[in-house]
Parts: C-alpha cells; structure tokens; sequence
C-alpha cells in the first residue's frame, strides 16, 4: 500500500514538469506568430499612396493598452466568482496576458494551455481554468456583437457605404446577440443541456455569467470602437466617416478569432476591415487602416504584458 502516495507523488509531478515545459513551448510560438504578424504589416503596407497622420495613429495605441489591462480583471473576477477564492491580482494578471500573446498560435491553442499551465500561480485548478475560458468567450463573442452590430446601425446615416456591408442584417444580427448575452445572464446554468455543462465545467447554480463580466466586456470593447475612430483618422478619414467605421473595428476581431486557423485573426481582421472601410476611404487608405489596427493590437498586447510582468512573480499553494 505504501506505493499509492507515491505514485500519485509522481504524476502530479509529471503533470506540473508538462506544464513548465508547455508554457514555453507555446509562448515561443507565440512570439514567433507576433514576428510573422508584424511581417505581414510590413507587407500589406502603401505607404506610398497614402499620407498618415501619426499623431491620431499613435494615440490609437492607448486604447488597446488599456483594454488588455480591462479584459484581464474581468477574467481574475470571474475566476475569483467560479473558485469561490480571491485570486491574487498580480500573478493572475500577468498569466492573463502571457495568455493573450499565446493566441497567436494557429487555432488559438495556446492560449488555454498558457493560461492552464500557470494554474498553480494563482491558486486554482487547472480544470477550473480551463472552464473559465469558455464562459468569458461566451460573454466576449456575444457583448462584441451587441457592441459591433449596433455601432454599425447606430452610425449608418453617417456613411451610409459602410452600413451597407450588412444592411438590413443589422437588426437580426443584434437582436440575436443580445439574446446571447440575455440567456448568459438569466437562465439558470441546470438549465443547459448536459454537453453544454460539461464543456464549461458548469456546477453551481444561478447565471453562467455574472453580470459584471458583461459590463467589462462592453467596456472593452468601448476600447476598441475608439481605437476605431483613431485609426480610420489617421489614414485621412473624415470625422463621420471615422465614427461610422467604429463598429467594423470591434466585429473584425470577432471575425478573426472564429476564423481559428488564422493565429489571432491575421489576415481575417484585416480583410473584414479593408473591405468594410473600403467605400467610404478608398481600397488603399483601408488596407493601411487595417495594417495600423493590426501593428496597434501587437504593441498594446506587448506593452501591457511588458507592464504587468514584473508583478507575476510568485504563486499560490491550493492546499
């Protein structure tokens, strides 16, 4: 009898040297996603046939900055509610956003295995993790779309060339995400069917999403709808023609991550907002207000992770 302990001595430490070695592993990928994204940049650059205003391009950095910082307390917030513990703030944030730059491996796998390998960081099961993810895209995918149909039909008048890229789709397309968002918060989470349960790890009772993860969500992607109108006036867009492209530039990430081959949405992104922007700045100015969206989303996602690092240090014991 005095094998068991040990043996389970020993898977659980075969299982914390996979994760040491998986964490790495993928956020060297990672960064080798980052390299090749900036690379493509480079590539779909013109800066030749348009003129950018810098300033209004740089300042479009902040808001992405920003919104990595809003995004992770709203993932240690639910984590928090979902483990029934205080997760510390420190180290689940910068787990966050090694996460966030793991994203850019094809199929988005990293991401959950970054943020799964740092389990013991914050003090909560990996499995717990793992659940943590799907509920918060549940509620980023379905806010995003609230956020993004409803810019585009509210701002329509102003530019009616970029309303039409979905025209009278519109209304359809937010009034079934806002029943998203609806079932997320009302409906009771023994009301799903049992796959739905077992894929989020849902066992409680009570909403699947709290409320306040919505409401960050809506603040985040705020962030983007102004990092929206930045960029479209740097590369020369009028101011109405900048508000009325401010829903393209929350629903082109959305784009990007359901497109799960392309590492965080390169390519996908960039060709929803070219063509979305197109009819109102001229194929040109698109295409380089899709390259300064997608080179402000790498130094944002950087910088924060820069930022935050230094207060990663440590872990937190389960027991």
């Amino acid at each position: 009898m005095s094998g068991g302990p040990a043996k389970d001595d020993d898977s659980v430490g075969g299982t914390q040297r996979i994760r040491q070695l998986v964490k790495p592993v993928m956020m060297v990928i990672g960064l080798g996603f980052v390299v090749f994204a900036a690379w493509d940049i480079v590539q779909r650059w013109e800066s030749g046939t348009v003129h950018v205003v810098w300033l209004p391009a740089l300042l479009s950095l902040i808001p992405l900055f920003v919104g990595s910082l809003i995004q992770g307390f709203g993932w240690i917030a639910l984590i928090g509610r979902m483990s029934g513990r205080r997760v510390p703030a420190g180290p689940s944030l910068a787990l966050y956003l090694d996460s966030q730059l793991a994203r850019y491996t094809p199929g988005k796998v990293g991401l959950p295995l970054v943020r799964m390998a740092g389990a013991d960081r914050v003090g909560v099961p990996a499995a717990r993790i793992g659940s943590s993810i799907g509920v918060e895209m549940l509620s980023w995918l379905s806010v995003g779309s609230v956020v993004g149909f409803a810019l585009l039909l509210g701002t329509g008048h102003l530019a009616p060339g970029v309303a039409r890229v979905l025209g009278r789709w519109s209304p359809p397309l937010i009034a079934a995400s806002l029943a998203g968002v609806l079932v997320l918060l009302l409906v009771d989470q023994r009301r799903y069917p049992g796959f739905v349960r077992r894929i989020l790890g849902a066992q409680g009772e009570g909403a699947l999403v709290p409320l306040r993860l919505p409401l960050v969500h809506v603040l985040y992607w705020s962030t983007w709808a102004v990092h929206g109108y930045l960029a479209s006036r740097a590369i020369g867009a009028d101011p109405r023609s900048a508000l009325a492209g401010m829903g393209l530039y929350v629903l082109a990430p959305l784009g990007g991550f359901i497109a799960l081959a392309a590492p965080a949405g390169v390519g996908v992104r960039e060709a929803i907002l070219s063509v979305g922007l197109a009819s109102s700045t001229g194929s040109a100015a698109a295409l380089s207000a899709a390259a300064i969206s997608r080179a402000a989303s790498l130094v944002g996602d950087i910088g924060a992770w820069l930022v935050v690092r230094p207060f990663g240090r440590g872990s937190v014991s389960r027991a």
